[in-house]
C-alpha cells in the first residue's frame, strides 16, 4: 500500500507553510545524520533538500467506503461513525490501527477534493453503484483529469452499472470511472490520465500517461524536483566521462518517468529495463509522445537481466521492430544464446541508474553496478540504500546526496544518490 498519512479534517489547521518547514528540516537533518554516523556521507558531500507543496500534493490517493447500510467490517471498526439513524456513505481511512471518516483529505490534490463529496453524495442516492461498494480509488493529473476506481464485493456490474457510471462522470467531472469486483473490470470512459505540468528548469515540458491500477509519482512537484535533480548529475557525468557516446543502463525504469527526460540531451543512447509488460506499454508511449530519442526499453527481470548483461557492460541490438508496441527485441552478447544473427549495434555503458522497489538491490546486481564510472540511485527506503552504500562505498564515493519529500509529515523517506568511482574516471 502506498504510505500515506492518515490526515483528516482535524489536522487540516497544523498544514501551514511554517508547521511544514519545521517538519521537513527535522526529517531531513536526520536522514542526513543517520548517513554521516554510517560514513556513507561525508563533508564533501553536496547535500539538497527538494521540499514538497504543504498541502494538495497528491494525485493518486484510495479509500475504503463507509456505507451506514451495510452490515460490514467497516460498520464494527469505524471510530467515529455518523448517526445511526441516517442514511450515510463516507470515505474511511486507517489512522494508528483505527478507522476514520475522511469527509476531507487535505494531502489530496484540489481536484481530488473537490470531487469527493460529489461522488458520495451521487452514490448514496444510486442503489446501483453503491450496492457493495467497498472502496475508491482517484488517479489525477494538475490539468483536472481524474479516473475513479470503484471497487466492490463480488458482484456483476451490469449494463445499468454502466449507464450510471456514465451519469456520475458528468456529475462529478471525471473523464473515466473503472468498477472493480473479484475477476471483473468494467471501464467507462478513459482508464488514465496525461499529466502535461512537467516543466523542468532547463524549460523543457512533459507530458505522461498515468493509468489506473499502475504505478505513478503520486506528486508532481517531487516528479519535477527528482528530474531536475538527475538532469544536473547527467550534465556532470557527461562531464566527468570523456568516452563518447556516453549510454546509461537504467535498471527499475517503470513507465520512462526518469528515462524522457534524461534522453537525447545527456546521454546518447539509454537501454531501460523492467519486469512489468503493462509500465513496458507506457513507457514506450511517453517516449514516443515527447519525441524521446535514444532511448529503448526492454521488458526483463532485472536481477537474470543482470547475470547476462550488467557484467559485461555491454548490449547488442538485433534492430528487430514489433510494429505494435514499437518495440525493439533485445538480445546479450552471451554467445550461449541461440540467435546468433549480427547485431546492428553494440551499446556500452558508462553509467547506470537504478530506482529499485523497497527491498534495494540484490546482492549480485550491487556487486555489478560496482564497476561502472558512475552510478545514480533513487531509493524509496533508506534502510536499504544505507546496505546498498555499504557494499558500492567500497569502489565508489558519495558526491550528491539529496533528500526528497515524496512524503509530508511522515516517516517515509526517499532519498537519492550520485557516486562516482574512487579512483580517476577515465
Amino acid at each position: 500500500p502506498d504510505p500515506v498519512p492518515a490526515i483528516t479534517e482535524m489536522d487540516e489547521g497544523e498544514m501551514t507553510p511554517e508547521c511544514y518547514a519545521k517538519s521537513l528540516e527535522k526529517r531531513s537533518s536526520l536522514a542526513f545524520e543517520d548517513f554521516r554516523k554510517l560514513n556513507l556521507i561525508d563533508k564533501d558531500t553536496k547535500l539538497q533538500v527538494f521540499p514538497s507543496k504543504h498541502k494538495h500534493y497528491r494525485s493518486r490517493v484510495g479509500f475504503g467506503i463507509y456505507d451506514s447500510k451495510n452490515k460490514n467490517a467497516y460498520r464494527q471498526l469505524l471510530q467515529n461513525p455518523p448517526e445511526d439513524s441516517k442514511d450515510y456513505l463516507c470515505h474511511v481511512i486507517w489512522r494508528d490501527g483505527v478507522l476514520l471518516r475522511a469527509d476531507r483529505f487535505p494531502i489530496a490534490s484540489e481536484w481530488i477534493c473537490k470531487a469527493m463529496p460529489l461522488v458520495t453524495s451521487y452514490v448514496l442516492g444510486c442503489e446501483t453503484l453503491r450496492r457493495e461498494l467497498r472502496g475508491a480509488k482517484y488517479l489525477g493529473s494538475s490539468n483536472g483529469q481524474l479516473v475513479l476506481t470503484l471497487i466492490y464485493k463480488a458482484r456483476k456490474l451490469e449494463g445499468s452499472w454502466q449507464t450510471n457510471a456514465a451519469n456520475l462522470c458528468k456529475a462529478a467531472g471525471l473523464v473515466g470511472i473503472v468498477g472493480r469486483s473479484k475477476g471483473v473490470r468494467v471501464v467507462v470512459g478513459a482508464h488514465f490520465v496525461v499529466e502535461d505540468g512537467v516543466k523542468l528548469e532547463d524549460g523543457r515540458t512533459f507530458k505522461y500517461r498515468h493509468v489506473e491500477s499502475s504505478f505513478s509519482n503520486p506528486n508532481l512537484t517531487m516528479c519535477v524536483h527528482t528530474l531536475n535533480w538527475l538532469c544536473s548529475c547527467s550534465e556532470d557525468i557527461r562531464k566527468r566521462i570523456a568516452k563518447r557516446p556516453l549510454n546509461l543502463l537504467e535498471l527499475y525504469c517503470g513507465s520512462g518517468n526518469h528515462t524522457v527526460a534524461l534522453a537525447g540531451k545527456f546521454f546518447d543512447e539509454i537501454l531501460g529495463v523492467e519486469i512489468d509488460k503493462k509500465l513496458v506499454d507506457f513507457a514506450q508511449h511517453n517516449l514516443k509522445v515527447n519525441d524521446a530519442h535514444g532511448a529503448r526499453i526492454i521488458k526483463a527481470d532485472s536481477q537474470r537481466f543482470c547475470r547476462q548483461v550488467l557484467r559485461k557492460r555491454q548490449w547488442q541490438i538485433t534492430g528487430v521492430s514489433d510494429e505494435k508496441n514499437e518495440t525493439l527485441d533485445f538480445r546479450s552478447s552471451d554467445p550461449d544464446l541461440k540467435d546468433n544473427s549480427p547485431p546492428k549495434q553494440v551499446m556500452d555503458f558508462s553509467a547506470v541508474l537504478v530506482d529499485p522497489p523497497r527491498a534495494g538491490l540484490d546482492k549480485f546486481t550491487c556487486e555489478n553496478v560496482g564497476t561502472y564510472p558512475a552510478l545514480l540511485y533513487v531509493s524509496c527506503n533508506p534502510e536499504a540504500l544505507k546496505r546498498d552504500m555499504k557494499e558500492l562505498g567500497k569502489t565508489h564515493r558519495a558526491i550528491r546526496f539529496a533528500f526528497l519529500d515524496h512524503f509530508p509529515y511522515t516517516k517515509h523517506v526517499e532519498c537519492a544518490v550520485y557516486m562516482v568511482k574512487k579512483a580517476p574516471l577515465k
